[in-house]
């Protein structure tokens, strides 16, 4: 079916869909991932041949990554004449690596006449025989390109030319790279039933969700925009027929199937995936802001079918069943998933539960009502778990259930196994990037923080000079291909960075300085540069002799996608504060009591950023217990997840500390014999809010006294 998809004018659209659309192109534009449209393909016209006479001249070209990371403009000159003769430089070519759902923004100044900018896939062996991705041909000199990679490219490394045929001039083009999962296929799956966020025509154009569809199935959409009356785009993306006849995977958001629109009204569609006609898979929403940049609300159901299922409603649910529904619920590891299925006299009803492997772990045997059933989760199966009501005879059923929470301990073997359990823990789907840092001491690891939570990517511990086994294989199974190694080679060794070349095939960028301070202010850089326009201008400033205040802001830094910066504590070393210039930092959070950072050192950092506000306890159990607090109160933390870890040693929290703040939660320490006092107040106080207690490290780290005092709260 060819839908042509048109700019929504409304300010709530409602969509309801299912598994039958047909992908077709909208928005054909060479841009086929985000961004705003360049020349359509069916116009594109060829560069032009090149004689390459410079390194410049053709692919591979210069990297942009060789230029300094607080430089991200680039300069050059180009000139077309004579026009009988070969010309003397017509385009110069820069190489950029992209991970899947990273994002490239690129503009371009340049003289009176004609400049191009041209976006190049991975693949391409020459200008002379591009794979054109996105194709900036304003007239004039003055171009942009906004491109959020994809799997149709795939991972790599991209080229952005800068050509013309008819002027020269010098020219400057200012490149950015931001980390936005939700900019393209795969998207971010949608979970909660409301979810907000912003769309921009120029910098953010397209929010992606994904949710996966079965025969059955019906899905509904409302999209309300904010501000009233401003336009917004929802479109489609449902699998694809390949060449071959064959569905599969949509690659991309240019593969949208439909949208709808209408002015101050509610426009629906309802459409049964009927099976032997229509596909099952995983479908793609596409918000995207056609004209401004505008903010929106998102609300969605799907009416209840086959697997994955309706999210599972409030206890207890009573319905009249005739066809075989499911019900989804995530459970975590120590949970206990409890309840009874009763169905009406006259009815049968039988219920099984699946794990997320597909297993089913619990069915009823009998047809005697109610029909109990009690799980408790095992370490290795957290995730999503669906419980199915089949209607033997159609008929009333009334489901009752509760999930009893409890702490789960999240450890390895070693310290090096442990932050891979917890990276197998919060990042369940794998990661794109993935951070490594020492494990033998902690300044490198502590201002990571940020680094990972800019890249939405967990932290990994490594030997000074070896690559341990169990990390090499998270890295595998994360599916990383891009890979930052915080520390110079006396921290972690160039035989290490050897190993995860040779290993998993990425090279890994060092980011380094000179000592523990250079390092963190080079991190800080990294984190601004990554961000953009997106960073909000606050910092964490811990000491950098000592562990325990940094540990404890390390999943609100991941969170916030703020740097953490280190201090002396009684004097602010000189590139810190100059990296505090240089990334026009906003706003700082001192952490620690006077001891630990000094007055004067606070009052100095307040004084380069305008507000610098100390968060502290009486003892570092206190302080994360304070730390804790502020995270919860600014937005960047919740109750809902606690981790747990010692607070006389730093291993188990570096990894720990960056899983917490990937599930939204706050990290306490607690002394290894007996849950420390500060840290139980808080949980007591914030009991109805508890739901999972993680505890990083083995039982030499916490004792089981600890985990079972743990436990006996959450009762």
């Amino acid at each position: 079916m060819n839908r042509e998809v048109r700019h929504i004018t409304s300010v709530v659209v409602t969509l309801a869909l299912c598994a039958v659309m047909v992908g077709v192109p909208i928005r054909a534009t060479a841009t086929t991932g985000a961004g705003k449209p360049g020349s359509p393909l069916g116009r594109v016209r060829p560069l032009g041949l090149v004689t390459p006479t410079g390194v410049d001249d053709d692919v591979p070209g210069v990297p942009l990554d060789s230029y300094p990371i607080i430089s991200r403009t680039v300069t050059g000159t180009l000139d077309a004449y004579p026009i009988s003769l070969p010309p003397v430089d017509k385009c110069d070519v820069y190489s950029v690596y992209l991970a899947p759902g990273e994002q490239i923004t690129l503009d371009l100044t340049g003289p009176a006449g004609n400049f191009d900018l041209l976006l190049l896939a991975p693949g391409t062996v020459s200008v002379n025989a591009p794979r054109y991705v996105q194709i900036g041909e304003a007239p004039g000199s003055t171009e942009h390109i906004c491109y959020t990679a994809a799997d149709l490219f795939g991972a790599g490394t991209y080229y952005v030319v800068v050509t013309t045929d008819d002027a020269e001039g010098e020219y400057a083009l200012t490149w950015r790279l931001s980390g936005r999962s939700d900019g393209n296929v795969p998207g971010t799956r949608l979970e909660t039933q409301l979810v907000t966020g912003t769309v921009d025509p120029v910098d953010d154009p397209d929010d992606v969700y994904r949710i996966p569809l079965e025969v059955g199935q019906t899905l509904t959409v409302t999209v309300t925009v904010d501000p009233w009356g401003e336009s917004i785009g929802l479109g489609v993306l449902p699998p694809r027929w390949d060449n071959a006849g064959i569905w599969e995977p949509t690659t991309d958001i240019w593969f949208c199937g439909d949208a709808t629109f209408g002015q101050g009204s509610r426009v629906t569609h309802y459409v049964y995936v009927d099976e032997g006609e229509d596909i099952a898979g995983d479908y793609y929403l596409d918000v995207y802001a056609p004209d401004v940049a505008v903010g929106y609300t998102l609300e969605w159901e799907v009416l209840p079918g086959l697997a994955p299922g309706a999210p599972l409603p409030p206890s207890p649910v009573v319905s009249e069943l005739a066809t075989t529904t499911v019900y989804e619920t995530r459970l975590r590891a120590g949970d206990t998933f409890t309840g009874s299925i009763d169905a009406s006299p006259g009815a049968e009803i039988g219920g099984r539960l699946y794990a997320p492997d597909g297993s089913v772990v619990w069915e009823n045997t009998g047809l005697a009502d109610p029909k109990p059933f009690s799980y408790v989760t095992p370490a290795a199966e957290e995730g999503y778990y669906h419980l199915e009501l089949t209607p033997w005879v159609a008929g009333g059923c009334r489901l009752d259930w509760s999930i009893d929470r409890a702490s789960a301990r999240v450890q390895g073997s070693d310290r090096y196994a442990t932050a891979v359990q917890a990276s197998r823990s919060a990042f369940p789907d794998g990661a794109d990037v993935v951070v490594l840092a020492s494990g033998a001491d902690f300044p490198d690891a502590l201002s990571a923080a940020g680094l990972a939570g800019a890249y939405d990517a967990p932290l990994l511990l490594v030997q000074p000079n070896a690559l341990p086994a169990s990390v090499w294989g998270e890295i595998s199974r994360l599916g990383a291909t891009r890979c930052f190694i915080v520390g110079g080679e006396a921290a972690v060794s160039a035989g290490v960075a050897n190993a995860v070349i040779e290993g998993a095939g990425i090279t890994p960028v060092r980011v380094a300085g000179a000592d523990r301070y250079a390092t963190a202010a080079e991190v800080a850089r990294r984190v601004v540069d990554r961000l953009g326009p997106d960073y909000d201008g606050g910092v964490f400033v811990a000491r950098g002799d000592l562990f325990p205040d940094a540990l404890a802001a390390a999943p609100l830094a991941w969170r916030a996608r703020r740097p953490v910066l280190l201090t002396r504590p009684t004097a602010l070393p000189s590139v810190t504060s100059s990296a505090l210039a240089e990334i026009e930092a906003t706003g700082a959070v001192v952490l620690g009591s006077e001891t630990a950072v000094s007055e004067p050192v606070r009052l100095q950092v307040a004084a380069l950023v305008g507000a610098a506000q100390r968060v502290s306890g009486g003892d570092r159990y206190a302080t994360a217990v304070e730390v804790a607090k502020w995270g919860v109160s600014s937005g960047f933390g919740s109750y809902r997840y606690v981790g747990i870890a010692t607070g006389s040693n730093f291993p188990d929290a570096l990894g720990g500390g960056i899983a917490t703040g990937a599930e939204g939660g706050v990290l306490l320490l607690t002394r290894p014999d007996v849950l420390s006092t500060p840290t139980a107040g808080l949980m007591t106080a914030n009991k109805p809010s508890l739901r999972w207690v993680r505890v990083f490290g083995s039982t030499k780290a916490v004792s089981t006294a600890v985990s079972s005092g743990l436990d006996a709260l959450l009762r």
